[in-house]
């Protein structure tokens, strides 16, 4: 073994030490543990080196003493490594024999993302274990430990006496774990047992046993954190919840939630995600309420690629009944809008072609019997368009084959029974002339039912068949597009654009539209003759982006549009005096039920204005010339800047017709801040203007540090089964999760 020296100390200028010290090193074995290199030297430290067959461990010091053959001690700027370990203190031993030593001083120890500082120090090259004495430091970079004893018994294992672990690098931490036991495993798990929950050095919560996740947040099964909450129609609530890991790639989570007003409800959370092609994700949740509101719900999301192009999905939605979800949905379109659908299909788009097999529910439910309307089996092939070869035209269709059935307070279909569809269609782009385009198109379309309804006041569900053809004929009109440049003091430089159209449209040999059983909306046509007309407005700016470069963007935009029937009958299909609903009326405005016959459809008028890339503006209103009466209105408005966002509709339509509901709404959503950072809030609400009631309100407010956060939430329900106010507290802990009851506000634009 070869000592090293002091490099300021000996005779430099004698020629016979010079000597000395070169043969030494060009003779010394090349098996030697121990070697010196003057290179690597500082001028004021010694450096050793004891090389072993996994690596070699490097001591640089002031100043080091050989205590027996294989024990050294340094002192003075002290630094041991070995492979990615690196320890500095003031004075430490070391025996190259059993690879053991000490630190004493100020001990700094790291490995890779590790690193800790101690008063004291023992360690053990050979099966990187140690012991450090007060140590205080990161196993990895999101959490620190502090304790009387840390000891490393293996290279990414600690075990933790009488300490603590936080994500708060500071003094006197925001939040800490006390516990009197723990093991670390880095990126894994720490598991914590007599464990103390403190705030600020104050003790909030005990527990025996506690699983933290560390930096690669591995999932591990075990006992959720306990919640509870407060509310006006359930009193207050317990929920607990254990997770269960079930492979790598699937996980099971169970939970119940205990109302004191209520009862005992229970759910479960199932996902796997067995390749990167496939997910599955399924919720089921249920109580027996004892209000007599409760029921159940089961939700599953789930999708797979397979061979071909082939695409499976899974969508199902489905509840016991209607009064459930009002009042135990927390969300407001959950508990509002009475419809569900749940489809499960195979489907393969290619090019413009599209393959589809699917198995379809779709349910409105009512008080008394839902409407439900099943496709199972369903089949359909289209093509969106393909051009003939080399020739202008483009050949489009639809092709299906359907088993289907409807029940409802009125009807009750057969369970399956058949509907066969056929629609193919042809388009031809003619040349523009003088600055028109025109598109012409046809199609033919032939449907056959296995059941028909019978022409009465009252109808019932006829075995017989019915076979339903028609043609459709439209021409799309395009006249030239006007444009002009201006200059004004307020908009500065600007384009001009005038944008006409019409649509004529002919649709003729429907007469059975009674008879017809409706499923969807292919089977509510009727006949008609009809043009369709209208003139946008657009003015463009020019706005300069973040790059320097100028992009011209639509500043204002106004359209307006109209109908003109030529047969106001259509066909025979319409009813005076009843509410009609059906294919050309559900078209532009967007209330389309009425028992007024009329030749003249309601006008529609679509304003948009972007004053900037953050700010928009929507305002829509229905014109009903034959009644000199607006129809319905709505403003929508959208505003961001500097943190602070507001959006906002005000809806109102009136009845003007018997059946026909009045509504006067409106709903907003405004935020301010970042989750993640300071102070922020934000605030979701719908009122009925009419009733001068408010129907939901959202409020939240949070405030989030470096290492943790606190948020306060309150909703509130009222829509008439359910009247509801709760209050709820969320508490977030960095690399952790959140402990309470506060989910993300719903958004509602």
């Amino acid at each position: 073994m070869v000592f090293g020296t002091d490099a300021s100390g000996g005779n430099s200028s004698g020629f016979w030490l010079i000597c000395a010290a070169v043969c030494l090193l060009l003779l010394r074995p090349a098996t030697l543990l121990g070697q010196e290199d003057p290179q690597a030297q500082p001028p004021d430290r010694v450096r050793t080196e004891i090389l072993y067959r996994d690596g070699k461990v490097v001591l640089l010091s002031e100043t080091q003493e050989r205590l027996t053959r294989s024990r050294y001690r340094a002192s003075g700027r002290v630094e041991l490594s070995f492979q990615d370990i690196v320890i500095t203190c003031d004075l430490a031993e070391y025996d190259e024999e059993t690879r053991e030593g000490f630190a004493e001083g100020t001990v700094r120890f790291s490995q890779g993302n590790q690193w800790l500082v101690s008063s004291r120090a023992e360690f053990n090259f050979a099966d990187q274990t140690a012991a450090f004495h007060d140590a205080t430091g990161f196993t990895d970079q999101e959490f620190m430990v502090q304790g009387e004893l840390l000891r490393k018994t293996g290279p990414d294992t600690y075990a933790l006496t009488k300490g603590t672990i936080t994500a708060c690098n500071e003094k006197n931490p925001k939040w800490a774990f006390g516990m009197g036991a723990a093991t670390v495993n880095v990126d894994r798990t720490a598991r914590l047992k007599s464990v103390v929950f403190k705030i600020k050095g104050i003790p909030v919560l005990y527990t025996p046993y506690l699983v933290i996740p560390m930096e690669q947040k591995r999932r591990s099964s075990g006992l959720l954190p306990f919640h509870s909450g407060d509310s006006t129609s359930k009193g207050r609530m317990f929920s607990q919840g254990y997770f269960q890991t079930l492979g790598e790639s699937a996980d099971l989570t169970l939970y119940g939630d205990y109302f004191t007003l209520r009862g005992l409800a229970m759910g479960g959370i199932f996902r796997a995600r067995p390749n990167t092609q496939s997910r599955l994700y399924l919720q089921a949740y249920g109580i027996q309420d004892r209000l007599n509101q409760g029921g159940a719900q089961l939700a599953v999301d789930g999708e797979t690629r397979l061979p071909q192009g082939f695409r499976a999905v899974a969508s199902v939605n489905i509840t016991t009944n209607f009064r459930f979800r009002q009042a135990f949905s927390d969300s407001f379109r959950s508990a509002t809008i009475p419809e569900e659908r749940s489809v499960l299909f195979l489907t393969r788009n290619e090019g413009s072609y599209s393959t589809n097999i699917y198995f379809q529910r779709d349910e409105a439910l009512f008080p008394g019997r839902s409407l439900v309307i099943r496709k199972s089996p369903a089949i359909d092939f289209s093509s969106l368009g393909a051009p003939l070869g080399n020739s202008p035209f483009i050949f489009s269709f639809t092709a299906a084959a359907e088993g289907l059935s409807r029940t409802d307070s009125q009807i009750e279909t057969p369970r399956m029974m058949q509907r066969l569809d056929f629609h193919p269609r042809l388009a031809f782009r003619l040349p523009s002339i003088a600055g028109f385009s025109l598109f012409p198109s046809a199609g033919f379309r032939t449907t056959y039912y296995s059941a028909r309804l019978s022409p009465d006041e009252n109808p019932v569900v006829l075995s017989s068949s019915l076979r339903r053809e028609y043609f459709d004929f439209e021409v799309d009109v395009r006249p030239p597009t006007l444009e002009k440049d201006y200059q004004s003091k307020i908009l500065g430089k600007f384009r001009h654009v005038v944008e006409p159209y019409a649509v004529f449209r002919r649709i003729d040999g429907i007469s059975n539209l009674r008879e017809t059983i409706r499923f969807d909306a292919g089977d509510a046509i009727a006949e008609t003759t009809e043009i369709e007309y209208g003139i946008f407005n657009r003015i463009f700016r020019t706005r300069e982006t973040s790059s320097g470069s100028h992009r011209r963007f639509e500043f204002l935009s106004l359209g307006i549009m109209q109908k003109y029937f030529f047969d106001p009958d259509f066909g025979g299909a319409f009813r005076n005096g009843e509410l009609n609903s059906f294919y050309p009326l559900n078209t532009l405005t967007g209330l389309s039920r009425t028992g007024i016959q009329r030749m003249l459809a309601p006008a529609s008028a679509v304003l948009r204005l972007s004053p900037a890339e953050t700010i928009s503006y929507d305002i829509r209103a229905d014109y009903d010339p034959k009644l000199r009466r607006l129809r319905d209105t709505s403003v929508s408005a959208h505003w961001y800047q500097d943190g602070i966002a507001i959006s906002g509709t005000y809806f109102k339509s009136h009845a003007l017709e018997p059946g026909t509901l009045e509504s006067h709404h409106v709903q907003g959503q405004a935020g301010f801040g970042s989750v993640n950072r300071g102070l922020s809030g934000s605030v979701t609400f719908s009122y009925n203007i009419r009733t001068s009631n408010l129907l939901n309100s959202h409020s939240r407010l949070n405030y989030a540090w470096d290492c943790c956060g606190v948020s306060l939430q309150f909703q509130q329900f009222d829509l008439g089964l359910r009247t509801e106010s709760r209050l709820s507290f969320s508490f977030s802990l960095k690399g952790i999760g959140s402990f309470g009851t506060i989910k993300r506000p719903e958004s509602l634009f």
